[in-house]
């Protein structure tokens, strides 16, 4: 959540509005940042990227922080300067006993809901469906537009464009999924997938992929990209029976503690290797 820099014009103290910033609050909450030095176990407000972001303070080194979001993948360095230290809270006092228990705690602990929540997913498949792919075009885009409204709620940000490939799954003449792959010269990004509920788990994502991998090596591309959560397990395991290969975190130079927030791993797939994925004649099924 992007939150202005607070100003203290001459007080010791400022409350922020802050949620899904790198600690844990209760959804959307008032935070009161304290112009103090950082402290094993305080939790600290940082500004990056023009934005501020919040860490638990694992260890004060001479030059630098050794910080980590209280669910996170892994620990951040930080050697600028600190906004301030969040007035400490219930939770904080708990987490100040052992910082690097507490956050190590928490991310094992959404690590193990998640594959949880996959195996659940596994479990519930109660059918298996005659999913049929093809590519869109863009006279298919209110279409796209309106499945995504009504499947996640969301409105979908992205317009139709003339290099942009989109694979869309079906059930009978129901549009049941879409994968979006936004190309960049020789390099496509697979920017955008979403499967109605109902369908999620019966394999028809990866029949997306592997359309659209097909696609990519039909019009001469070199690659295809991807950013996947990292607990994402049902979409990571997709894309690797695709061919894709992981290639380590996401990370943004302009803002270097986005990166744990997000937990986005990349993963890749080199098309100019040998051909395991091409179109047939007919739509994939």
């Amino acid at each position: 959540m992007s939150v202005p820099t607070p100003t203290f014009a001459g007080r010791s103290t400022k409350t922020v509005r802050v949620g899904n910033a790198g600690i844990l609050t209760r959804g959307t909450e008032d935070l009161i940042i304290d112009q103090e030095a950082p402290a094993v176990g305080r939790a600290v407000c940082i500004e990056s990227g023009g934005r501020l972001a919040f860490r638990r303070v694992l260890e004060v080194r001479v030059r630098e922080l050794r910080l980590r979001a209280d669910v996170a993948p892994f620990e951040d360095r930080w050697d600028g300067d600190i906004v301030g230290c969040v007035r400490p809270r219930l939770i904080d006092r708990l987490a100040a006993v052992d910082p690097e228990l507490f956050t190590q705690t928490n991310w094992r602990l959404a690590v193990a809901g998640a594959h949880a929540m996959a195996a659940r997913r596994r479990l519930a498949r109660h059918r298996r469906v005659a999913f049929t792919t093809r590519a869109l075009e863009a006279s298919d885009w209110p279409r796209v537009r309106a499945f995504w409204r009504e499947t996640c709620g969301k409105e979908l940000h992205v317009e139709a464009q003339p290099r942009q490939q989109v694979i869309g799954l079906f059930d009978g003449s129901q549009l049941v999924g879409a994968n979006i792959h936004l190309v960049f010269g020789s390099t496509s990004y697979s920017a955008y997938t979403l499967v109605d509920r109902r369908y999620r788990g019966t394999g028809g994502g990866g029949q997306m992929i592997r359309h659209a991998v097909g696609l990519a090596r039909e019009s001469g591309l070199d690659s295809i990209y991807v950013h996947i959560n990292a607990r994402n397990f049902p979409s990571i395991g997709a894309y690797r029976r695709a061919g894709f290969a992981e290639r380590g975190w996401w990370s943004d130079a302009a803002d270097p503690l986005a990166s744990a927030e997000r937990q986005w791993r990349v993963f890749e797939i080199d098309l100019r290797g040998d051909v395991e994925t091409s179109l047939p004649d007919q739509a994939h099924r």
